[in-house]
């Protein structure tokens, strides 16, 4: 049978005084043989404290006697949900529920904050988390996570999508983060596999829309005429990464010790930790030899500012050259998949090429096979 757990106010026992003669006060958890101590941030002189309670002799005393009753309260509310999800509440669960939000009636943002914002996930992503949990406050103030069903997610849905107008992606994407949270939820113990209310949900998969340059663009782009040297060195910084096929992460860190040799380019991918050996005398002709010529060294390429500001100069850009097609960084490295692929590369080489660490992302999204290629591979099988 489980013995309740006893909660007692007292002062630390460490007997530490700060500079104005007060002591911490804690809540202690006690059970037979288990014992522990939850932080309340109260600090009172020993004189002003007695019995549990703060005495009348601190002018705060009301104030901060019902601040320790609703942290008792809470703690055993947690101790209620955990016997309800038939778990055995220690005083170290309980506490640590308390400390990390990781209990049922925690907010979507509580829970977010203790989940995502130790973990090592990157800033950009964690932004999407954020915002993730601005949405759902907007859509149901004080949403907690016991709440979350299949009503809910499919009401959220049609709210994305009815009233705040948002496109099919942004709610694939937000509803992605939600299951990510729902997901971390069960493998601590705080929903059940049964509650996973995604189970009947799906979640819509958009094909992005993956473009690419051809050869004759490239060459388009090279020769174009544009009004100042901000505009050259992107262009130019751009048709690197175009023949190398390196992510703008990997690009912006480039400096001459990447280079080996005057020919090959080593570095290790930012986004994957694979390593790169791609010889620069080789692809397209030496044509990223002549990029790097042209400002002297690989540091003075690399440095054109950030990735809006670049971003949309490649829109400038193309409009300057008369291209139709949308410009942006990544789609360099679309393009130099595509090419590679046109050349007759197999697919293990321009996975070698890019730096993935599997094949089908290589075939998936970088390396599109076109009609022409299909074409010319017919009249190859039926001259």
């Amino acid at each position: 049978m489980l013995t309740s757990i006893q909660y007692n106010i007292r002062l630390s026992r460490n007997g530490y005084v700060d500079r104005h003669g007060q002591r911490l006060v804690v809540v202690e958890l006690y059970q037979p043989g288990q014992r522990r101590t939850l932080n309340t941030r109260i600090h009172v002189s020993p004189a002003d404290f007695h019995g549990g309670r703060i005495q009348p002799s601190h002018p705060d005393h009301d104030l901060l006697n019902r601040q320790l009753r609703r942290i008792i309260r809470r703690l055993m509310e947690l101790e209620d949900e955990m016997l309800d999800a038939r778990q055995e509440p220690t005083p170290q669960r309980v506490a640590d529920a308390y400390r990390h939000h990781q209990t049922r009636s925690a907010t979507i943002a509580e829970w977010a904050q203790a989940v995502i914002a130790p973990s090592g996930r990157k800033r950009v992503t964690k932004d999407c988390y954020h915002t993730l949990c601005r949405s759902l406050e907007l859509f149901q103030p004080r949403l907690c996570i016991r709440d979350i069903n299949h009503d809910i997610l499919v009401r959220f849905q049609d709210w994305m999508r009815n009233e705040r107008h948002l496109c099919d992606n942004t709610i694939s994407l937000r509803l992605k983060a939600l299951r990510c949270l729902v997901s971390e939820a069960i493998k601590r113990d705080i929903l059940r596999p049964d509650e996973d209310p995604f189970r009947h949900i799906r979640i819509p998969e958009i094909k992005a829309r993956r473009e690419h340059l051809t050869e004759q663009e490239l060459q388009v782009l090279e020769s174009a005429v544009l009004p100042n040297s901000h505009l050259c060195h992107v262009r130019d910084a751009f048709l690197f990464c175009c023949y190398t096929g390196l992510r703008w992460s990997d690009f912006r860190r480039l400096t001459s010790a990447n280079l080996q040799s005057p020919t090959l380019l080593v570095l290790r991918q930012q986004k994957t930790g694979q390593p790169l050996h791609i010889p620069l005398d080789t692809l397209w002709n030496g044509r990223p030899l002549l990029l790097i010529q042209r400002y002297n060294t690989l540091d003075r390429l690399a440095a054109i500012g950030s990735n809006t500001r670049c971003n949309r100069a490649l829109r400038h850009i193309a409009h300057l050259a008369g291209l139709s097609k949308h410009l942006h960084w990544h789609l360099a490295r679309h393009t130099c998949g595509t090419l590679l692929n046109q050349r007759g590369l197999r697919m293990q080489e321009i996975q070698y090429i890019l730096g993935h660490q599997r094949q089908s992302t290589t075939e998936r999204h970088y390396a599109e096979t076109l009609y022409s290629q299909v074409l010319h591979s017919l009249q190859q099988a039926f001259p």
